[in-house]
């Protein structure tokens, strides 16, 4: 039998698509190079960097109090001393002590480390989810860097991409039959951006995947008892207040359904419908890790309250997780239609996006109910097919 020849050259769809997706990429980095050398102490970066160094210098019940963040924040440039009730660092203690470390650095040193480690995240998760071989598994690497809700998380240092990295490590610890330690890599995916990933453990649940909820479970509890030892009572009410003032700002829903239908019934019933079909999919597709994840993912994002545009590059491990299962060429090229409805969020309003995950969430769970009687070994064979490369 004639063996194939590695050195084929490949068909010319996956070349012009990994040339585009390259070129794409390319854009992408010499713009985040371009931003960082004009503005190196970027607004978001040292909102994580302050709160960290209050934290250090004078207990990590301060990194919520406005008069000290405005105090450390006094040697930065004209435009980036501004704390108030919109900006304000409101995330759980975990990023502000992952920062800790980089604060022995000054904050430009400091967000160009954490932009590596970001950029490790990605390329960590797309190691172990993304599916195929060769070059269409780069092709997939380099389209998630030409995104531009990627772009915005390192331009932003936005934890987005450390929680993709995050929640990837957890799908590929209960892959691996580790799903104690699963729960616990998506516990401090958690403790970063509780919205984003939020269905996640829930869709875990129903699909009768106890331990790595147990696993999740304990790792939230550990981190919320050292949150509540590090911040005391005067930490915990001045992180109540900011959030409070965060949340009177309707920017920070300005990419969810409010913008709509606004904060009124018919958002709060479309949230449950689609929450709820996020779950009716992973129990459905229970037997498929992959898609249990993935529809995790997709309902958090689609039932968030609180987003920004950096915050859609978590459906990029939704892609790849259900990629991983082989759908059908449609289905693929729904995923291809959000690539572009992905660009469009950042030039202006979300309709599009917000219209495309809602239509994906339908996709997969018709396909769901009318693929729940094929057989799963079936299923798991095509997928496995699909990894390999074939």
């Amino acid at each position: 039998m004639k063996q194939p020849d590695k050195f084929a050259r490949p068909p010319l769809w996956l070349a012009a698509a990994a040339v585009a997706a390259g070129w794409g990429a390319v854009y992408t980095i010499g713009r985040w190079i371009l931003f960082f050398a004009l503005f190196p102490v970027h607004e978001d970066v040292r909102i994580w960097y302050v709160a960290a160094e209050a934290g250090v210098r004078f207990g990590w019940s301060s990194i919520y109090d406005l008069d000290t963040l405005r105090s450390l924040s006094s040697s930065f440039p004209a435009g980036e001393q501004h704390f108030g009730s919109s900006v304000n660092y409101v995330n759980p203690p975990l990023l502000a002590w992952l920062f800790a470390p980089l604060t022995a650095f000054p904050e430009p040193a400091a967000y160009g480390l954490w932009t590596l480690v970001s950029l490790g995240a990605l390329v960590w998760a797309w190691h172990i989810v993304a599916p195929y071989k060769g070059l269409a598994k780069i092709t997939l690497l380099l389209l998630a860097l030409a995104m531009w809700p990627v772009l915005l998380s390192f331009y932003f240092g936005q934890p987005t991409i450390v929680m993709l990295g995050l929640v990837a490590t957890a799908w590929w610890l209960c892959a691996t039959d580790r799903p104690l330690a699963g729960g616990a890599a998506l516990a401090l995916a958690t403790a970063l951006k509780p919205h984003l990933v939020i269905l996640v453990p829930l869709a875990l649940l129903v699909s009768e995947r106890y331990r790595p909820v147990i696993g999740w479970i304990a790792g939230c509890a550990l981190l919320g008892i050292a949150s509540l030892i590090a911040l005391g009572s005067p930490g915990l009410v001045s992180w109540w207040q900011a959030l409070k003032y965060l949340e009177s700002d309707p920017a920070h829903a300005y990419y969810t359904l409010a913008y709509l239908f606004g904060f009124g019934p018919l958002t709060y019933v479309v949230w449950a419908v689609e929450g709820a079909v996020a779950l009716v999919i992973a129990r459905w597709r229970r037997s498929e890790l992959e898609m249990v994840f993935a529809a995790g993912v997709l309902g958090s994002v689609a039932v968030a309250f609180h987003l920004h545009q950096a915050d859609y590059s978590m459906l990029i491990l939704a892609g790849w997780l259900v990629l991983r299962t082989a759908p059908p060429l449609w289905h693929r090229l729904w995923l291809l239609v959000g690539l572009v409805t992905m660009q469009t969020v950042t030039l202006g309003p979300p309709t599009l996006e917000l219209m495309w995950d809602a239509g994906w969430l339908a996709i997969l769970a018709v396909s769901s109910f009318f693929g729940s009687a094929s057989a799963p070994a079936a299923r798991r064979a095509a997928g496995s097919a699909v990894r390999a490369g074939i």
